[in-house]
């Protein structure tokens, strides 16, 4: 557990993703970041790692919401994001009952998310 403030996280990168992956946001706002793609590789590093938070976007593929879902049954107290662009809202339904946090929204939007996520304390008692 990382306890300077600034979290230690796993971004899930998808090649078609309307978020982009490589802002300069992600490294200022915190502390470590891992990006891994495939399913192979995130639960792999979700095995031999631990994070504060994990983020992926699940609009581009439906596979990613079973892999969200399965890290909650590897870890069940991990902190996980699931960003969503506003036409895949339908994919939130997916993940309602699996404690699992949301922010809808547009590309625009992604660096004000990341910040949001960034002061949010994955410790804290909810």
């Amino acid at each position: 557990m990382n306890t300077n403030k600034k979290w230690n996280i796993l971004f899930i990168k998808e090649d078609k993703s309307l978020f982009d992956s490589d802002t300069k946001m992600l490294t200022q706002l915190f502390n470590k970041v891992d990006k891994a793609q495939a399913t192979e590789e995130v639960l792999s590093l979700i095995d031999t790692k631990e994070y504060d938070i994990v983020i992926g976007d699940i609009s581009v593929d439906a596979e990613d919401v079973v892999l969200l879902k399965e890290i909650k049954e590897k870890k069940p107290q991990q902190t996980i994001f699931a960003l969503v662009s506003p036409k895949d809202t339908d994919k939130l339904y997916k993940i309602a009952n699996f404690d699992i946090n949301a922010f809808e929204l547009i590309p625009e939007q992604f660096d004000q998310a990341l910040e949001e996520i960034a002061n949010f304390n994955p410790y804290e008692e909810r």
